[in-house]
Protein backbone atom coordinates (compact mmCIF):
# COMPACT_ATOMS: atom_id res chain seq x y z
CA UNK A 1 0.00 0.00 0.00
CA UNK A 2 1.31 3.44 -0.97
CA UNK A 3 0.87 6.04 1.73
CA UNK A 4 -0.20 9.59 0.99
CA UNK A 5 3.32 10.90 1.66
CA UNK A 6 4.88 8.38 -0.74
CA UNK A 7 2.37 9.32 -3.43
CA UNK A 8 3.17 13.00 -2.87
CA UNK A 9 6.91 12.32 -3.12
CA UNK A 10 6.42 10.25 -6.28
CA UNK A 11 4.37 13.02 -7.90
CA UNK A 12 6.96 15.61 -6.88
CA UNK A 13 9.72 13.41 -8.34
CA UNK A 14 7.88 13.15 -11.67
CA UNK A 15 7.40 16.93 -11.71
CA UNK A 16 11.11 17.50 -11.08
CA UNK A 17 12.04 15.06 -13.85
CA UNK A 18 9.75 16.88 -16.26
CA UNK A 19 11.23 20.24 -15.27
CA UNK A 20 14.73 18.84 -15.68
CA UNK A 21 13.91 17.56 -19.18
CA UNK A 22 12.49 20.97 -20.14
CA UNK A 23 15.57 22.70 -18.73
CA UNK A 24 17.84 20.38 -20.74
CA UNK A 25 15.87 21.15 -23.91
CA UNK A 26 16.15 24.89 -23.26
CA UNK A 27 19.86 24.52 -22.60
CA UNK A 28 20.35 22.58 -25.84
CA UNK A 29 18.43 25.22 -27.78
CA UNK A 30 20.45 28.02 -26.16
CA UNK A 31 23.70 26.21 -26.95
CA UNK A 32 22.57 25.71 -30.56
CA UNK A 33 21.79 29.42 -30.89
CA UNK A 34 25.16 30.29 -29.35
CA UNK A 35 27.00 28.00 -31.77
CA UNK A 36 25.06 29.54 -34.66
CA UNK A 37 25.97 33.06 -33.47
CA UNK A 38 29.65 32.17 -33.10
CA UNK A 39 29.67 30.68 -36.60
CA UNK A 40 27.88 33.76 -37.96
CA UNK A 41 30.46 36.13 -36.41
CA UNK A 42 33.70 34.15 -36.66
CA UNK A 43 33.06 31.24 -39.02
CA UNK A 44 32.52 30.81 -42.73
CA UNK A 45 29.25 32.05 -44.22
CA UNK A 46 29.36 29.60 -47.10
CA UNK A 47 26.64 26.95 -47.15
CA UNK A 48 28.40 24.68 -49.61
CA UNK A 49 28.59 21.01 -48.79
CA UNK A 50 31.24 18.64 -50.14
CA UNK A 51 30.07 16.52 -53.08
CA UNK A 52 29.70 12.77 -52.42
CA UNK A 53 32.74 10.65 -53.13
CA UNK A 54 30.66 8.42 -55.36
CA UNK A 55 27.42 10.11 -56.45
CA UNK A 56 26.00 6.78 -57.67
CA UNK A 57 26.06 5.38 -54.10
CA UNK A 58 23.86 8.22 -52.85
CA UNK A 59 21.40 7.67 -55.67
CA UNK A 60 21.39 3.91 -55.06
CA UNK A 61 20.53 4.41 -51.39
CA UNK A 62 17.66 6.71 -52.27
CA UNK A 63 16.46 4.27 -54.93
CA UNK A 64 16.36 1.53 -52.32
CA UNK A 65 14.36 3.64 -49.89
CA UNK A 66 11.96 5.22 -52.39
CA UNK A 67 12.11 2.80 -55.35
CA UNK A 68 11.61 5.83 -57.54
CA UNK A 69 14.74 7.96 -57.78
CA UNK A 70 17.01 7.49 -60.76
CA UNK A 71 20.77 7.71 -60.72
CA UNK A 72 21.95 11.32 -60.83
CA UNK A 73 24.68 12.43 -63.24
CA UNK A 74 28.21 12.36 -61.83
CA UNK A 75 29.59 15.61 -60.54
CA UNK A 76 32.23 17.23 -62.75
CA UNK A 77 35.78 16.46 -61.73
CA UNK A 78 37.41 19.19 -59.70
CA UNK A 79 40.27 21.01 -61.34
CA UNK A 80 43.58 20.43 -59.58
CA UNK A 81 44.92 23.43 -57.71
CA UNK A 82 48.44 24.70 -57.85
CA UNK A 83 50.81 23.21 -60.39
CA UNK A 84 53.44 24.82 -62.56
CA UNK A 85 53.65 28.44 -63.60
CA UNK A 86 52.98 27.55 -67.25
CA UNK A 87 49.99 29.43 -68.57
CA UNK A 88 50.05 32.18 -65.96
CA UNK A 89 50.01 35.73 -67.22
CA UNK A 90 53.28 37.60 -66.96
CA UNK A 91 53.35 41.10 -65.52
CA UNK A 92 53.50 42.79 -68.91
CA UNK A 93 50.37 40.97 -70.11
CA UNK A 94 48.38 42.32 -67.15
CA UNK A 95 49.05 45.95 -68.14
CA UNK A 96 46.83 47.27 -70.99
CA UNK A 97 48.60 48.67 -74.02
CA UNK A 98 46.52 51.86 -74.01
CA UNK A 99 47.98 53.07 -70.70
CA UNK A 100 50.29 56.07 -71.09
CA UNK A 101 53.94 55.30 -70.39
CA UNK A 102 56.16 57.52 -68.29
CA UNK A 103 59.76 56.43 -68.76
CA UNK A 104 62.58 57.18 -66.34
CA UNK A 105 66.21 56.41 -67.30
CA UNK A 106 68.77 55.80 -64.54
CA UNK A 107 72.40 56.43 -65.59
CA UNK A 108 75.24 55.28 -63.33
CA UNK A 109 77.25 58.10 -61.69
CA UNK A 110 80.48 56.94 -63.39
CA UNK A 111 78.87 57.26 -66.83
CA UNK A 112 77.48 60.68 -65.97
CA UNK A 113 80.96 61.86 -64.98
CA UNK A 114 82.65 60.73 -68.22
CA UNK A 115 80.08 59.70 -70.86
CA UNK A 116 82.68 59.68 -73.67
CA UNK A 117 84.45 56.75 -72.01
CA UNK A 118 81.39 54.46 -72.06
CA UNK A 119 79.48 52.67 -74.78
CA UNK A 120 75.86 51.55 -74.35
CA UNK A 121 75.39 47.86 -75.21
CA UNK A 122 71.84 47.22 -73.93
CA UNK A 123 69.33 47.97 -71.20
CA UNK A 124 67.38 46.35 -68.39
CA UNK A 125 63.69 47.28 -68.23
CA UNK A 126 61.10 46.75 -65.52
CA UNK A 127 57.54 48.08 -65.36
CA UNK A 128 55.29 49.04 -62.47
CA UNK A 129 51.67 50.05 -62.32
CA UNK A 130 51.50 53.48 -60.68
CA UNK A 131 48.51 55.54 -59.65
CA UNK A 132 48.52 59.34 -59.69
CA UNK A 133 45.93 61.14 -57.52
CA UNK A 134 43.02 62.76 -59.33
CA UNK A 135 43.60 66.25 -60.68
CA UNK A 136 41.06 69.01 -60.14
CA UNK A 137 40.75 71.90 -62.57
CA UNK A 138 38.67 75.05 -62.81
CA UNK A 139 36.69 74.62 -66.00
CA UNK A 140 36.03 78.16 -67.20
CA UNK A 141 33.35 78.52 -69.89
CA UNK A 142 33.82 81.80 -71.75
CA UNK A 143 31.09 83.10 -74.09
CA UNK A 144 32.22 86.32 -75.76
CA UNK A 145 29.57 88.91 -76.46
CA UNK A 146 29.62 90.57 -79.90
CA UNK A 147 27.95 93.61 -81.36
CA UNK A 148 27.56 94.33 -85.05
CA UNK A 149 29.88 97.04 -86.42
CA UNK A 150 27.38 97.92 -89.11
CA UNK A 151 24.53 98.12 -86.58
CA UNK A 152 26.10 99.26 -83.32
CA UNK A 153 22.72 99.81 -81.70
CA UNK A 154 21.45 96.29 -82.42
CA UNK A 155 21.21 93.70 -79.68
CA UNK A 156 24.52 91.98 -78.86
CA UNK A 157 24.90 88.27 -79.60
CA UNK A 158 26.71 85.48 -77.79
CA UNK A 159 26.87 81.67 -77.98
CA UNK A 160 24.15 79.89 -75.99
CA UNK A 161 25.23 78.26 -72.74
CA UNK A 162 25.74 74.50 -73.11
CA UNK A 163 22.94 72.47 -71.45
CA UNK A 164 23.74 71.25 -67.96
CA UNK A 165 21.84 68.73 -65.89
CA UNK A 166 21.86 71.15 -62.93
CA UNK A 167 21.16 74.74 -63.98
CA UNK A 168 23.69 77.02 -62.34
CA UNK A 169 25.55 74.12 -60.75
CA UNK A 170 29.19 74.59 -59.83
CA UNK A 171 30.25 70.93 -60.33
CA UNK A 172 31.21 69.34 -63.63
CA UNK A 173 29.80 66.12 -65.07
CA UNK A 174 32.84 63.99 -64.28
CA UNK A 175 32.91 65.35 -60.73
CA UNK A 176 29.23 64.58 -60.18
CA UNK A 177 29.66 61.12 -61.69
CA UNK A 178 32.52 60.38 -59.30
CA UNK A 179 30.38 61.68 -56.42
CA UNK A 180 27.56 59.26 -57.22
CA UNK A 181 29.90 56.32 -57.77
CA UNK A 182 31.73 57.02 -54.53
CA UNK A 183 28.52 56.88 -52.50
CA UNK A 184 26.47 54.16 -54.19
CA UNK A 185 29.10 51.93 -55.80
CA UNK A 186 32.16 52.28 -53.52
CA UNK A 187 29.96 52.87 -50.43
CA UNK A 188 31.78 55.99 -49.20
CA UNK A 189 29.58 58.46 -47.28
CA UNK A 190 29.62 62.02 -48.57
CA UNK A 191 31.45 63.39 -45.56
CA UNK A 192 34.33 60.96 -46.18
CA UNK A 193 34.50 62.03 -49.82
CA UNK A 194 34.55 65.68 -48.74
CA UNK A 195 37.37 65.03 -46.29
CA UNK A 196 39.41 63.11 -48.90
CA UNK A 197 38.90 65.97 -51.36
CA UNK A 198 40.13 68.48 -48.81
CA UNK A 199 43.24 66.45 -48.00
CA UNK A 200 44.02 65.81 -51.66
CA UNK A 201 43.52 69.25 -53.18
CA UNK A 202 42.56 71.68 -50.44
CA UNK A 203 39.03 72.18 -51.83
CA UNK A 204 36.36 72.32 -49.13
CA UNK A 205 32.82 71.38 -50.14
CA UNK A 206 29.99 71.62 -47.65
CA UNK A 207 27.77 68.65 -46.90
CA UNK A 208 24.75 70.68 -48.04
CA UNK A 209 26.26 71.25 -51.49
CA UNK A 210 27.02 67.56 -51.99
CA UNK A 211 23.62 66.41 -50.71
CA UNK A 212 21.74 68.88 -52.88
CA UNK A 213 23.76 67.78 -55.90
CA UNK A 214 22.88 64.12 -55.30
CA UNK A 215 19.22 65.07 -54.80
CA UNK A 216 18.94 67.00 -58.06
CA UNK A 217 20.72 64.27 -60.01
CA UNK A 218 18.32 61.67 -58.59
CA UNK A 219 15.31 63.80 -59.48
CA UNK A 220 16.56 64.09 -63.05
CA UNK A 221 17.30 60.35 -63.38
CA UNK A 222 14.07 59.20 -61.69
CA UNK A 223 12.00 59.00 -64.92
CA UNK A 224 14.63 56.75 -66.50
CA UNK A 225 14.38 54.33 -63.56
CA UNK A 226 10.60 54.28 -63.85
CA UNK A 227 10.94 53.34 -67.52
CA UNK A 228 13.32 50.59 -66.50
CA UNK A 229 10.81 49.23 -63.97
CA UNK A 230 7.96 49.20 -66.50
CA UNK A 231 10.08 47.25 -68.97
CA UNK A 232 11.09 44.74 -66.28
CA UNK A 233 7.49 43.93 -65.31
CA UNK A 234 6.56 43.23 -68.93
CA UNK A 235 8.03 39.74 -68.52
CA UNK A 236 6.35 36.81 -66.84
CA UNK A 237 8.96 35.88 -64.23
CA UNK A 238 10.22 38.22 -61.47
CA UNK A 239 11.92 37.67 -58.12
CA UNK A 240 11.12 39.92 -55.16
CA UNK A 241 12.79 40.44 -51.79
CA UNK A 242 13.47 43.24 -49.30
CA UNK A 243 16.11 44.30 -46.78
CA UNK A 244 15.84 46.68 -43.78
CA UNK A 245 17.70 50.00 -43.72
CA UNK A 246 17.54 52.36 -40.74
CA UNK A 247 16.36 55.89 -41.50
CA UNK A 248 16.61 59.04 -39.36
CA UNK A 249 13.37 60.78 -38.40
CA UNK A 250 12.45 63.17 -35.61
CA UNK A 251 8.86 61.95 -35.76
CA UNK A 252 9.77 58.50 -34.37
CA UNK A 253 10.87 57.51 -30.90
CA UNK A 254 14.63 57.29 -30.67
CA UNK A 255 15.09 59.53 -33.68
CA UNK A 256 15.00 56.77 -36.29
CA UNK A 257 12.91 53.95 -37.73
CA UNK A 258 13.55 50.84 -39.79
CA UNK A 259 12.70 51.38 -43.43
CA UNK A 260 12.72 48.79 -46.18
CA UNK A 261 14.48 48.58 -49.53
CA UNK A 262 12.35 46.40 -51.84
CA UNK A 263 14.31 44.72 -54.63
CA UNK A 264 12.71 43.13 -57.69
CA UNK A 265 14.85 41.43 -60.32
CA UNK A 266 14.72 39.26 -63.41
CA UNK A 267 17.44 36.56 -63.29
CA UNK A 268 20.03 37.48 -65.87
CA UNK A 269 18.17 40.74 -66.57
CA UNK A 270 17.22 44.03 -64.95
CA UNK A 271 16.93 44.89 -61.26
CA UNK A 272 14.85 47.61 -59.64
CA UNK A 273 15.01 49.07 -56.11
CA UNK A 274 12.09 50.72 -54.30
CA UNK A 275 12.38 52.49 -50.96
CA UNK A 276 9.47 52.59 -48.54
CA UNK A 277 8.95 53.31 -44.88
CA UNK A 278 7.22 50.00 -44.13
CA UNK A 279 7.12 46.34 -45.12
CA UNK A 280 3.34 46.11 -45.42
CA UNK A 281 1.66 44.11 -48.16
CA UNK A 282 0.32 47.39 -49.56
CA UNK A 283 3.87 48.26 -50.64
CA UNK A 284 4.05 45.11 -52.77
CA UNK A 285 0.69 46.09 -54.24
CA UNK A 286 2.15 49.43 -55.33
CA UNK A 287 5.31 47.85 -56.76
CA UNK A 288 3.66 45.05 -58.74
CA UNK A 289 1.51 46.34 -61.63
CA UNK A 290 -2.19 45.68 -61.21
CA UNK A 291 -2.54 43.79 -64.47
CA UNK A 292 0.71 41.81 -64.19
CA UNK A 293 0.50 38.03 -64.52
CA UNK A 294 3.19 35.43 -64.17
CA UNK A 295 5.52 33.76 -61.67
CA UNK A 296 6.62 35.69 -58.59
CA UNK A 297 9.49 34.01 -56.74
CA UNK A 298 9.89 35.04 -53.10
CA UNK A 299 11.03 33.69 -49.76
CA UNK A 300 8.68 32.86 -46.89
CA UNK A 301 8.29 36.48 -45.70
CA UNK A 302 4.94 37.35 -44.16
CA UNK A 303 4.55 40.64 -46.05
CA UNK A 304 4.66 38.98 -49.49
CA UNK A 305 2.52 36.13 -48.25
CA UNK A 306 -0.14 38.62 -47.16
CA UNK A 307 -0.05 40.24 -50.60
CA UNK A 308 -0.46 36.91 -52.40
CA UNK A 309 -3.30 35.81 -50.08
CA UNK A 310 -5.09 39.07 -50.81
CA UNK A 311 -7.46 41.11 -48.65
CA UNK A 312 -11.11 42.00 -48.35
CA UNK A 313 -10.78 45.03 -50.64
CA UNK A 314 -8.83 43.64 -53.59
CA UNK A 315 -8.92 39.87 -53.14
CA UNK A 316 -6.27 37.37 -54.19
CA UNK A 317 -4.25 38.18 -57.35
CA UNK A 318 -5.77 35.71 -59.82
CA UNK A 319 -2.96 35.58 -62.38
CA UNK A 320 0.08 35.46 -60.08
CA UNK A 321 1.58 32.18 -58.98
CA UNK A 322 4.22 32.09 -56.28
CA UNK A 323 7.44 30.10 -56.53
CA UNK A 324 9.20 29.55 -53.20
CA UNK A 325 12.93 29.55 -52.54
CA UNK A 326 14.77 26.27 -52.02
CA UNK A 327 17.84 28.08 -50.69
CA UNK A 328 15.88 29.27 -47.63
CA UNK A 329 14.56 25.77 -46.97
CA UNK A 330 18.01 24.26 -47.46
CA UNK A 331 19.61 26.82 -45.15
CA UNK A 332 17.55 25.65 -42.18
CA UNK A 333 18.59 22.04 -42.73
CA UNK A 334 22.18 23.20 -43.17
CA UNK A 335 22.11 24.97 -39.78
CA UNK A 336 20.57 21.91 -38.13
CA UNK A 337 23.25 19.69 -39.69
CA UNK A 338 25.95 22.03 -38.37
CA UNK A 339 24.44 21.53 -34.90
CA UNK A 340 25.12 17.78 -35.23
CA UNK A 341 21.74 16.47 -36.39
CA UNK A 342 22.31 13.39 -38.57
CA UNK A 343 18.74 13.28 -39.87
CA UNK A 344 19.10 16.85 -41.08
CA UNK A 345 22.35 15.97 -42.85
CA UNK A 346 20.49 13.17 -44.62
CA UNK A 347 17.74 15.53 -45.80
CA UNK A 348 20.40 18.01 -46.91
CA UNK A 349 21.88 15.39 -49.26
CA UNK A 350 18.46 14.79 -50.79
CA UNK A 351 17.96 18.52 -51.41
CA UNK A 352 21.39 18.63 -53.01
CA UNK A 353 20.09 16.13 -55.56
CA UNK A 354 17.69 18.81 -56.83
CA UNK A 355 20.62 21.12 -57.48
CA UNK A 356 22.59 18.37 -59.20
CA UNK A 357 19.66 17.76 -61.55
CA UNK A 358 19.64 21.50 -62.32
CA UNK A 359 23.37 21.37 -63.01
CA UNK A 360 22.76 18.51 -65.44
CA UNK A 361 20.06 20.50 -67.26
CA UNK A 362 22.34 23.51 -67.51
CA UNK A 363 25.31 21.49 -68.72
CA UNK A 364 23.15 19.82 -71.37
CA UNK A 365 21.91 23.21 -72.58
CA UNK A 366 18.22 22.37 -72.19
CA UNK A 367 15.51 24.86 -73.04
CA UNK A 368 12.51 25.63 -70.82
CA UNK A 369 10.35 22.75 -72.11
CA UNK A 370 13.13 20.18 -71.81
CA UNK A 371 14.02 21.43 -68.35
CA UNK A 372 10.38 21.15 -67.19
CA UNK A 373 10.19 17.57 -68.56
CA UNK A 374 13.39 16.63 -66.72
CA UNK A 375 12.03 18.06 -63.49
CA UNK A 376 8.77 16.13 -63.86
CA UNK A 377 10.69 12.94 -64.51
CA UNK A 378 13.37 13.18 -61.84
CA UNK A 379 12.94 16.10 -59.41
CA UNK A 380 9.31 15.15 -58.67
CA UNK A 381 10.46 11.72 -57.46
CA UNK A 382 13.05 13.32 -55.20
CA UNK A 383 10.38 15.61 -53.73
CA UNK A 384 8.02 12.72 -53.00
CA UNK A 385 10.72 10.92 -51.05
CA UNK A 386 11.70 14.13 -49.25
CA UNK A 387 8.08 14.80 -48.25
CA UNK A 388 7.72 11.33 -46.68
CA UNK A 389 10.85 11.84 -44.59
CA UNK A 390 9.72 15.29 -43.49
CA UNK A 391 6.36 13.93 -42.33
CA UNK A 392 8.08 11.15 -40.39
CA UNK A 393 10.49 13.54 -38.68
CA UNK A 394 7.65 15.90 -37.67
CA UNK A 395 5.88 12.97 -35.97
CA UNK A 396 8.98 11.65 -34.20
CA UNK A 397 10.98 14.75 -33.23
CA UNK A 398 10.05 17.35 -30.63
CA UNK A 399 8.72 20.53 -32.27
CA UNK A 400 11.50 22.75 -30.90
CA UNK A 401 14.36 20.68 -32.28
CA UNK A 402 16.31 22.27 -35.17
CA UNK A 403 15.42 19.53 -37.65
CA UNK A 404 11.72 19.72 -36.74
CA UNK A 405 11.72 23.49 -37.23
CA UNK A 406 13.32 23.07 -40.64
CA UNK A 407 10.76 20.42 -41.58
CA UNK A 408 7.83 22.54 -40.41
CA UNK A 409 9.10 25.51 -42.43
CA UNK A 410 9.56 23.37 -45.54
CA UNK A 411 6.12 21.82 -45.13
CA UNK A 412 4.54 25.27 -44.83
CA UNK A 413 6.24 26.35 -48.09
CA UNK A 414 5.63 23.07 -49.92
CA UNK A 415 3.16 24.34 -52.51
CA UNK A 416 5.51 27.10 -53.61
CA UNK A 417 8.54 24.80 -53.49
CA UNK A 418 6.92 22.52 -56.09
CA UNK A 419 6.17 25.33 -58.56
CA UNK A 420 9.45 24.92 -60.41
CA UNK A 421 8.47 21.38 -61.49
CA UNK A 422 5.98 22.63 -64.09
CA UNK A 423 7.73 25.84 -65.06
CA UNK A 424 11.00 25.40 -66.91
CA UNK A 425 11.38 29.16 -67.27
CA UNK A 426 12.46 29.34 -63.62
CA UNK A 427 16.00 29.44 -64.95
CA UNK A 428 17.99 32.17 -66.74
CA UNK A 429 18.13 31.81 -70.49
CA UNK A 430 21.54 33.49 -70.50
CA UNK A 431 24.20 31.09 -71.70
CA UNK A 432 27.04 30.37 -69.31
CA UNK A 433 25.10 31.58 -66.26
CA UNK A 434 25.93 29.29 -63.33
CA UNK A 435 23.20 30.55 -61.00
CA UNK A 436 20.58 28.05 -59.93
CA UNK A 437 17.13 29.52 -60.15
CA UNK A 438 15.11 27.06 -58.09
CA UNK A 439 16.07 29.51 -55.35
CA UNK A 440 15.89 33.25 -54.80
CA UNK A 441 19.65 33.83 -54.66
CA UNK A 442 19.70 36.05 -57.75
CA UNK A 443 17.70 38.82 -56.11
CA UNK A 444 19.52 38.30 -52.80
CA UNK A 445 22.80 38.95 -54.61
CA UNK A 446 21.26 42.19 -55.89
CA UNK A 447 20.69 43.22 -52.25
CA UNK A 448 24.41 43.05 -51.45
CA UNK A 449 25.29 46.61 -52.61
CA UNK A 450 22.64 48.02 -50.30
CA UNK A 451 23.83 45.82 -47.43
CA UNK A 452 27.44 46.92 -47.95
CA UNK A 453 26.37 50.54 -48.12
CA UNK A 454 24.48 50.56 -44.84
CA UNK A 455 27.52 49.08 -43.09
CA UNK A 456 29.41 52.23 -44.05
CA UNK A 457 26.85 55.02 -43.76
CA UNK A 458 24.85 53.16 -41.04
CA UNK A 459 21.55 54.92 -41.82
CA UNK A 460 19.69 56.99 -44.39
CA UNK A 461 19.29 60.69 -43.62
CA UNK A 462 15.57 60.99 -44.44
CA UNK A 463 12.79 59.40 -46.45
CA UNK A 464 13.61 61.34 -49.62
CA UNK A 465 17.23 60.21 -49.33
CA UNK A 466 16.01 56.61 -49.35
CA UNK A 467 14.14 57.27 -52.61
CA UNK A 468 17.27 58.82 -54.14
CA UNK A 469 19.32 55.81 -53.05
CA UNK A 470 16.84 53.51 -54.79
CA UNK A 471 17.28 55.49 -58.04
CA UNK A 472 21.06 55.14 -58.15
CA UNK A 473 21.11 51.57 -56.85
CA UNK A 474 18.79 50.67 -59.74
CA UNK A 475 20.97 52.34 -62.38
CA UNK A 476 24.27 51.02 -61.05
CA UNK A 477 22.86 47.55 -60.37
CA UNK A 478 21.77 47.23 -63.99
CA UNK A 479 25.18 48.44 -65.18
CA UNK A 480 26.94 45.76 -63.17
CA UNK A 481 24.55 43.01 -64.29
CA UNK A 482 25.07 43.94 -67.95
CA UNK A 483 28.85 44.41 -67.77
CA UNK A 484 28.66 48.16 -68.43
CA UNK A 485 31.28 50.58 -67.11
CA UNK A 486 29.26 52.55 -64.50
CA UNK A 487 31.32 55.75 -64.94
CA UNK A 488 30.86 55.78 -68.70
CA UNK A 489 27.13 55.18 -68.42
CA UNK A 490 26.46 57.86 -65.79
CA UNK A 491 28.48 60.46 -67.71
CA UNK A 492 26.56 59.53 -70.87
CA UNK A 493 23.26 59.75 -68.98
CA UNK A 494 24.01 63.13 -67.35
CA UNK A 495 25.04 64.49 -70.73
CA UNK A 496 21.86 63.39 -72.51
CA UNK A 497 19.22 64.07 -69.86
CA UNK A 498 19.13 67.88 -70.36
CA UNK A 499 18.56 67.51 -74.13
CA UNK A 500 16.14 64.55 -74.11
CA UNK A 501 12.37 64.79 -74.17
CA UNK A 502 10.35 62.80 -71.58
CA UNK A 503 8.97 60.54 -74.31
CA UNK A 504 12.55 59.48 -75.15
CA UNK A 505 13.53 58.49 -71.59
CA UNK A 506 13.30 54.73 -72.41
CA UNK A 507 16.29 55.26 -74.71
CA UNK A 508 18.42 56.27 -71.71
CA UNK A 509 18.19 53.05 -69.67
CA UNK A 510 21.25 50.82 -69.16
CA UNK A 511 19.68 48.30 -71.55
CA UNK A 512 19.49 50.95 -74.29
CA UNK A 513 23.08 52.02 -73.56
CA UNK A 514 24.26 48.40 -73.80
CA UNK A 515 22.44 47.93 -77.10
CA UNK A 516 24.10 51.07 -78.48
CA UNK A 517 27.63 50.58 -77.17
CA UNK A 518 27.84 46.83 -76.51
CA UNK A 519 25.52 45.05 -78.97
CA UNK A 520 27.27 41.72 -78.49
CA UNK A 521 26.76 41.90 -74.71
CA UNK A 522 23.15 43.08 -74.97
CA UNK A 523 22.00 40.29 -77.30
CA UNK A 524 21.89 37.40 -74.75
CA UNK A 525 19.83 39.49 -72.29
CA UNK A 526 17.25 40.27 -74.94
CA UNK A 527 16.89 36.60 -75.92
Amino acid sequence: RVTAREASLQKENETLKEQLAQAQQRMEETQRQLDLLVRHVFGKRSEQTPPPVNPAQMDLALETENAAIESAPPAPAAKPKGGSRRGRKVRGALLPENLPVEETVFIPPAVQAAPEQWRRIGEQTSERLERIPGRLIRQRLVRPVYVSIAQPYAAPVSAPAPPHIIDGGMLGLHFMTALVLGKYLHHQPLYRQAKALEWESGVKLSAATMCQTIARLADAAGPVVRCLARAMWQGGYVQLDLTPVRCLSREHAGGSFMGQMWVSAVPGGDVHYTWDKSKEALVAERIIPEDWKGLLQTDGGSELGCYLRGGKARGKPPDIRRAACWAHARRKFFEAAKAGCRRSARLLKIINLLYRIEDHARTAGMNAAQRAALRQRRSARVLRGLRRRIERIIREERPQSPVAKACLYTKGQWEGLQTFLKHGEIEPERSGDSRRQIDNNSVENAIRPCALGKKNYLFIGDVRAGERSAVFYSLLGNCLRRGINPHNYLHWLFTRLPVTQPKDHPSLTPAAYAAEHQPAAAEPLAA
